[in-house]
């Protein structure tokens, strides 16, 4: 696997450093870690945000005061 150099502010690094499982734990792991969590945070997310919205919708278009409109 190749590797790459990046730069970050020292205050990102000591976040980092404080998420290390380990102390010889590589910075690529913890990063790996924290991506791996947020996708699954995101994609629970966006399954109870379209839940709700699917709801909602069905609120709204299951509205009995709107058939009187429909016979108009």
């Amino acid at each position: 696997m190749s590797k790459t150099t990046i730069q970050i502010d020292n205050e990102l690094k000591v976040m980092l450093e404080r998420l290390k499982i380990h102390p010889r734990e590589p910075y690529s792991d913890v990063i790996a870690r924290l991506l791996f969590l947020n996708s699954e945070s995101t994609e629970e997310i966006l399954k109870t945000s379209d839940k709700v919205q699917r709801e909602k919708i069905g609120e709204l278009w299951d509205n009995k005061d709107d058939e009187v409109w429909n016979n108009v």
